[in-house]
């Protein structure tokens, strides 16, 4: 057994503090090092500018404070924590499920691949939001202070182009979004890279599995709950999906074969987070083991997260963004590094 950690970030203000707090956390994180080897990889600046200005202008002046935080240049920062033309991802698995009344969802990659960080925030020109950390600024998940929860899904690289990371869009959703409605129309407006399921719900009781590919964008919607994993199910886009999707599948059907609509929020949190559940992984060593499973009411408002086999932590969100800081700094965990057959 391991033990893993994630730092918990808890920062209030303008976008430029926010950057700066989020430096600080990150300036002992060994996944800096990784991140830098990407700096000589592109330059799209301006291209970056662009986008952020017209959709999330908010983020420069975060990024401003992340580039003045870790001693580099704006330019820097903006190429290595945009989540603008990355290299492509091989893998990642998330599976999740989303109703009316919660959400819940696992994260599944590798330790040496992940942030270790959880973000409360609270900007003075978007809505705050909590959320895991991916590349600083981006999000895997969270739920913003409206109550939209949505989190990522990664299909395939078919058809990949020059465009935004997933962590990147769902952390301009968290920022700009109130309903599921306004991600679907964001979504359809921006630039995407790579093709990725993104499931998400909103305060009034919409919700929906948004399939994203470069070239086109297709909704799923249900009135009993929607699974959410690995693989496009919209016709339109099957020919994207990857040759191998059989845990894909055989998690989506675990799902779609458990009464998911009388458990409790709690209940629901175990059928992810347990370690004897299907949808629970130890296969880390090939990018495919749980690192967090993050679970959200829309009724009580009530969030329940934890790493892999740790503590959880519990709270309502309003109290958060009432203003009450949380009085821990850090999450614990514990992964069985053991290759699955």
């Amino acid at each position: 057994m391991e033990q893993i950690q994630a730092a918990i970030i808890q920062a209030r203000g303008n976008a430029y503090q926010i950057g700066k707090k989020t430096a600080a956390a990150y300036t002992e994180n060994p996944i800096l090092q990784q991140f830098s080897q990407l700096s000589f990889l592109r330059n799209d600046y301006e291209e970056i500018k662009a986008i952020f200005s017209n959709y999330a202008p908010h983020l420069l002046d975060e990024v401003k404070g992340l580039a003045d935080g870790l001693g580099i240049t704006q330019q820097e920062a903006a190429v290595l924590y945009s989540g603008y033309n990355m290299p492509r991802p091989q893998a990642l698995g998330c599976s999740a499920y989303v109703d009316q009344y919660q959400y819940v969802r696992n994260y599944d990659f590798s330790p040496t691949l992940y942030d270790h960080c959880l973000s409360f925030i609270a900007p003075e020109e978007a809505y705050g939001s909590i959320g895991y950390n991916l590349q600083l600024l981006g999000r895997h998940d969270g739920v913003n202070e409206k109550g939209l929860a949505i989190g990522l899904h990664f299909v395939s690289n078919s058809g990949y182009q020059k465009g935004l990371s997933a962590w990147s869009v769902i952390r301009m959703a968290l920022d700009m979004c109130e309903t599921t409605q306004q991600v679907i129309d964001l979504f359809k407006d921006l630039p995407h890279a790579a093709g990725y399921n993104f499931s998400v719900g909103d305060a009034k009781g919409a919700y929906a599995v948004i399939e994203v590919t470069p070239k086109k964008i297709c909704v799923r919607s249900s009135i009993a709950g929607l699974s959410c994993v690995n693989h496009f199910k919209h016709g339109d886009l099957e020919a994207f999906n990857r040759h191998d999707m059989t845990s894909s599948a055989k998690r989506d059907n675990f799902i779609l074969n458990t009464d998911t609509s009388k458990m409790t929020q709690k209940e629901l949190f175990n059928l992810f987070a347990n370690p004897a559940s299907p949808l629970f992984f130890d296969d880390y060593d090939h990018l495919f083991g749980t690192l967090h499973t993050f679970a959200y009411s829309f009724q009580t408002r009530q969030l329940i997260t934890a790493l892999a086999r740790g503590n959880l932590l519990e709270i309502d969100i309003e109290d958060w963004f009432a203003g009450r800081d949380l009085k821990i700094d850090t999450l614990y965990g514990t992964i069985k590094k053991e290759p699955i057959p």
